[in-house]
């Protein structure tokens, strides 16, 4: 018995002993299979925050672009424009210096600089890049922003090149309007060191659509703005004409039914003036009524002057010499009222076609008034420069100006500024039928200080 009993108990504590394995496997499966699911959890908890964080970053990246997007359609300044585009793309991607390129005008084949800010290397304003190059149509192709790098190397030109390596390691974002690329935007590395993530691709992808469609509508207001002022201008210009020219046709019927009487009345003061010559008083007060009836026949002469230009023969004229020659004139009373006349003369296509005798009353007259309105001295500035299409002649003085009510009537007949007995009004009258018959153009604005003439005549490009 009492070897059964103890073989029993050999047995169970065998059978202990055989089960202990076991159980240590299972707890070692337990504890693996617990720290996976562990791993997966730090994996799934890592992966929900990135995307929790890409999520935040494109709903902030959305509300940005939706207030941007609203301020660049209020913004109809071009300039102003610019700059918020710019400061905004670098403060939002934290990147070291940005420019962008345009166009300057709508059909022109190059992108210049028209604005850049931050630090280091800059672009010059003439380097450019062309619209049709491989870049521009490979940017076009593609529509959204690529690395520095990519472009670089394989796809941009060598003048090219040297503006891209600037902003390397960086981005360049095509700023495209529907299907046409309509400028280029630079952005240099982050100041930070890192590299561009996919939401700053993505920002500055969405960005520069919105830009380009802002920098569009700026632009159309800005034509729309200045083809309003030149409507403007072409009326106001367009009713001084007629009036002008209504005034002058009343005044040369009143020259030509004066002129008459007033050759019959020189002809008896020469009678009466023969009669008279032993009585000197009676003498001296036909010589002044002589004087007055000379007086009265310039003033008819210019009268008909103005009113019938025509009658000049045109030809081809150095405006800079007829110029040289009225200063001739001019030099010695000039000094006397102590004023200094100063020439500013681009001499590189001084022609024009037009009357040296009638110019020369025009630039005489501008002297005249000019010398007039300085009677504590001054300075009068001539200034002569050829344009692609025309020739612009500035004749400037230090003087008062004329008050802004004034400036609309200076060109009418008759009508001055000047004291009582000073100036007959016609003077100006004169220089402005004389520049019409030359098909240019003569305006006036005040400065600060003095006042200019401003005159245009059509270029001979003819040497």
């Amino acid at each position: 018995m009492k070897n059964q009993k103890t073989n029993s108990k050999k047995k169970k504590t065998s059978s202990k002993k055989t089960t202990s394995p076991a159980k240590n496997t299972n707890v070692e499966k337990n504890s693996e299979s617990v720290a996976s699911l562990k791993i997966q959890l730090e994996e799934k908890i890592a992966l929900l925050t990135e995307t929790n964080r890409q999520l935040k970053r494109k709903i902030f990246d959305l509300y940005t672009i939706f207030e941007i997007s609203r301020n660049f359609n209020a913004v109809l300044d071009y300039y102003n424009l610019l700059d918020t585009f710019i400061f905004t793309c670098l403060g939002q991607v934290g990147a070291l210096k940005g420019a962008i390129f345009l166009k300057k005008e709508v059909r022109g084949d190059r992108f210049f600089l028209v604005k850049s800010k931050g630090s280091g290397e800059l672009p010059e304003p003439e380097q450019f890049f062309r619209t049709d190059s491989t870049l521009a149509q490979y940017l076009t192709s593609l529509n959204r922003p690529v690395p520095t790098a990519e472009v670089a190397c394989d796809v941009a030109e060598p003048d090219e090149v040297a503006i891209v390596k600037m902003f390397e390691p960086g981005i360049i974002v095509p700023l495209v309007y529907q299907t046409r690329l309509t400028g280029i935007f630079l952005m240099s590395e982050k100041i930070s060191g890192r590299e561009f993530r996919l939401d700053d691709i993505e920002f500055l992808s969405i960005l520069g659509n919105q830009i380009a469609v802002a920098i569009e509508n700026a632009r159309l207001y800005e034509g729309e703005k200045m083809a309003i002022q030149q409507l403007r201008s072409a009326q106001q210009q367009l009713v001084q004409t007629e009036k002008i020219a209504a005034l002058g046709e009343m005044s040369a019927k009143v020259a030509h039914e004066v002129n008459n009487p007033l050759g019959i009345i020189k002809n008896y003061i020469l009678l009466v003036e023969r009669a008279c010559r032993d009585n000197k008083e009676t003498e001296e007060f036909v010589g002044i009524i002589g004087e007055e009836i000379d007086r009265i026949a310039r003033i008819v002469k210019q009268l008909l002057d103005f009113h019938r230009p025509e009658g000049v023969t045109f030809q081809k004229v150095n405006v800079i010499q007829v110029i040289n020659d009225v200063v001739t004139l001019m030099e010695r009373q000039l000094a006397s009222h102590n004023i200094e006349l100063v020439k500013e003369f681009d001499d590189s296509r001084p022609y024009i076609l037009g009357a040296p005798e009638s110019l020369k009353q025009v630039f005489l007259n501008l002297i005249i008034n000019s010398r007039d309105v300085l009677e504590k001295g001054g300075t009068i500035t001539i200034e002569v420069t050829p344009t692609d299409k025309e020739l612009r002649i500035n004749f400037k003085d230090t003087g008062p100006g004329i008050h802004p009510d004034y400036i609309p009537r200076i060109f009418e007949p008759f009508f001055t500024t000047k004291e009582l007995g000073k100036g007959t009004g016609l003077g100006l009258s004169v220089c402005y039928g004389i520049i019409k018959n030359h098909k240019g153009s003569i305006t006036f604005k005040n400065l600060n200080p003095g006042s200019c003439f401003d005159i245009r005549f059509p270029s001979l490009f003819e040497e």
